[in-house]
């Protein structure tokens, strides 16, 4: 490979916004351009501003796109990674069975690897962050949704058609057998920030919730994890046990995984966890500590995420340049 082509690209797609981060070969940040997304926008909005984020961080760091050595990225949803395809991404319905890993390669003439957003991030982590130094973690990175990653002998598992980890859909409860009618309760819609927002919500109804109803009104689409935390530190105690209950079945959730994969570390990342961690995690801790099987457990290291926004994309990159490597040697 040419000197000239020694950048990495990762790049880090949501729901709502586009990060893309230019790296050097020892993964130092360069330059990074984030765009908002318009779900509501359709695909050619959509691929106009990725484009634009890639060509914008170029720019910034004065780097020609003959420079770029490869690039990856993270994207929520069903990946199929073989193929660099977004099978289904919840939040942009019109990523449908899309080619992003052909059409990046096309445009910009590189390789291109695709892999689900939160299986990159936890990569990241374990690359340069948290998970540093072990070969079997867990990621779990609750938000709107509650995210979930796997790593098996220091590779990501993606199970038999990419969808492993989707640990936001665990079943918390037993359906009924019987004929009368009782709903299931997954992870997600326990814990998830929608979930939150509306027990928050009933709190601020019940006038408990003081500090919170100063800062957002009535409005459910305001309490957000920053708000949250706001409200908790101010005083209002009921947030506080909220926010520790929630904390409570995430960690019975993590028990469960635990039992199930016997990992040396559970890394704990979002923006919930940025926000709210000095509650969350001790609360997740020890409920998962009782509830897990002791000798499993006893070994199992709690730990917060330490790359924040940027573990997806500097994740992606890695998992690009490794499959690019890979190539090189003809592996």
């Amino acid at each position: 490979m040419a000197k000239r082509k020694k950048y990495l690209l990762g790049i880090d797609l949501g729901g709502t916004k586009v990060l893309a981060v230019l790296l050097n070969p020892r993964f130092g940040r360069v330059a990074e351009k984030k765009l908002k997304i318009e779900a509501n926008g359709g695909e050619k909005l959509f691929w106009r501003t990725m484009t634009q984020a890639v060509t914008g961080v170029l720019e910034e760091a004065g780097v020609p796109s003959k420079s770029l050595q490869t690039i990856g990225i993270g994207a929520p949803g069903m990946i199929d990674f073989s193929e660099g395809k977004v099978l289904l991404a919840p939040n942009l319905s019109f990523l449908r069975n899309y080619p992003l890993g052909r059409r990046l390669r096309k445009t910009f003439g590189v390789s291109v690897t695709v892999e689900n957003d939160v299986n990159a991030g936890l990569y990241g982590e374990y690359r340069f962050g948290a998970a540093r130094g072990y070969r079997h973690a867990v990621g779990i990175f609750p938000g709107t949704g509650v995210g979930g990653a796997f790593l098996l002998d220091g590779r990501i598992y993606r199970g038999a058609t990419g969808a492993a980890g989707e640990i936001g859909h665990i079943l918390m409860n037993l359906p009924s057998f019987s004929e009368s009618p009782r709903g299931l309760e997954t992870l997600e819609n326990l814990t998830g920030r929608l979930a939150i927002a509306a027990d928050a919500g009933y709190l601020i109804l019940k006038q408990k919730a003081r500090n919170l109803f100063r800062e957002v009104g009535g409005d459910l689409r305001k309490i957000k994890s920053k708000a949250l935390s706001r409200a908790a530190k101010s005083g209002d105690t009921a947030i506080r046990d909220l926010i520790t209950a929630k904390a409570k079945v995430l960690g019975i959730a993590m028990a469960n995984v635990v039992n199930l994969l016997n990992p040396e570390v559970v890394v704990l990342g979002g923006g919930l966890m940025e926000a709210l961690g000095k509650w969350v995690l001790p609360a997740a801790q020890q409920t998962m500590r009782r509830y897990a099987l002791a000798p499993v457990v006893k070994s199992v290291k709690v730990v917060p995420a330490e790359l924040g926004d940027y573990a997806v994309a500097v994740g992606a990159a890695s998992l690009a340049y490794e499959a690019l490597d890979k190539d090189r040697r003809g592996d």
